[in-house]
């Protein structure tokens, strides 16, 4: 059983970690530690003998449970922490499970979280259970090869691929996206919450992807992120829609890209309060601009977007 502290109301919380007070969760989780500096896969799991890889937490994780990961220390010719080469891998059973980064100032922080690349997989972190939380990490989607950052699918033998309903990333980070392979990509599920993540660097750059029609692909939201430039390139495509449905992009940051976004006829939802860099060009989203709409479709709105000139994104029916 991983360490844990019982409080009279029945909330669980873990000892201090980098100056916060961190809740694991309600009555009945229970909390793991990962440190791939110090850690042993022969440990318990505890604060005080924690694993050493991330799936070995993840393994020995129930439902609700929630898995700290420390940052490892630098490598001796880099300022970047160390990597987990692991390929990791959330099945049905875990619902609900937590994984959470740990840098030197705490949970949360993105950058300086702790840094992940595959090992032989084409996903960094594949996600077939509901509810999952994952926050804090970093994820380098090419460091071996082109890589997914998080794949969100479904159980086994789910027709709609619908397990990994209800996902939230929050404050990771991901670099070296490419073209084929997202920084994170919805294969089917719903109501997935991508919030203050960082997408950064690659040529290609291609951040979310809620493009795969196998249903249910909807009800999803994009909020308070940012897609950067490859160093002030611009990249191919920051995010794709595809046929979802229902989804809300908003108070976005989208850096040069030869497409910020694209949709295809028959998707539906709000593009809001996001900021396109597009130099001293007009922003413009029909079927021909960098926010791609197809003639057709007028079940997608943009409201409230300002983009290069400093003026409000327009759209048209062309």
């Amino acid at each position: 059983m991983g360490y844990l502290t019982r409080f009279p109301d029945g909330i669980m919380a873990t000892p201090l970690i980098g100056g916060d007070n961190v809740y694991a969760g309600w009555y009945g989780t229970n909390v793991w530690f990962v440190d791939g500096d110090n850690g042993n896969d022969s440990n318990p799991g505890t604060s005080t003998e924690p694993f050493a890889t991330i799936q070995a937490g993840i393994d020995a994780a129930g439902s609700q449970d929630t898995v700290y990961i420390k940052a490892m220390a630098p490598d001796a010719d880099a300022s970047e922490p160390g990597t987990y080469e692991e390929d990791l891998t959330i099945v049905y059973a875990k619902h609900g499970l937590r994984l959470i980064g740990v840098g030197p100032s705490g949970s949360g922080i993105p950058f300086f979280g702790p840094k992940i690349k595959n090992a032989t997989a084409t996903a960094l972190l594949t996600v077939n259970a509901s509810g999952v939380h994952i926050e804090g990490l970093q994820f380098n989607c090419t460091r071996n090869s082109g890589t997914y950052g998080v794949k969100l699918t479904g159980n086994s033998g789910y027709t709609t691929l619908a397990g990994s309903v209800g996902a939230t990333i929050t404050n990771c980070y991901f670099k070296n996206c490419s073209a084929t392979y997202a920084g994170i990509w919805t294969q089917g599920g719903y109501a997935t919450t991508i919030s203050r993540c960082t997408f950064h660097l690659g040529t290609n750059g291609f951040g979310v992807n809620l493009y795969d029609n196998i249903l249910p692909n909807n009800g999803h939201t994009v909020e308070y992120c940012n897609f950067k430039s490859n160093n002030g390139a611009a990249v191919a495509l920051h995010l794709a829609v595809g046929l979802s449905k229902d989804f809300n992009i908003d108070h976005c940051n989208f850096d040069q890209a030869t497409a910020f976004i694209t949709a295809l006829d028959g998707a539906t939802g709000v593009i809001s309060n996001c900021c396109f860099n597009d130099g001293f060009v007009a922003t413009v989203a029909n079927s021909t601009g960098k926010i791609t709409i197809p003639a057709a479709l007028d079940e997608v709105g943009v409201v409230g977007c300002y983009g290069g000139t400093n003026a409000l994104v327009t759209v048209s029916g062309d």
